[in-house]
């Protein structure tokens, strides 16, 4: 059976989940949109390395044990 290499997945709306997540969390917080863009990058840029490295964790377990 040929999958398509575009096959629905829920991974691919975790990046419009973080986008969303953060804007909303800085929006909660600032009032101008400079200082909510600037404020979700950050949030972006920390929930995507907290993810990352969760999933690099769970990587090493099921490989080395």
């Amino acid at each position: 059976m040929n999958l398509p290499l575009l096959a629905v997945s829920i991974y691919w709306d975790l990046p419009v989940l973080l986008v969303v997540v953060s804007l909303v969390y800085a929006a909660t917080r600032h009032d101008r949109w400079d200082k909510i863009i600037h404020e979700a990058t950050g949030w972006g840029l920390r929930i995507t390395l907290f993810l990352a490295g969760i999933g690099l964790v769970l990587y090493l377990l099921s490989t080395y044990l």
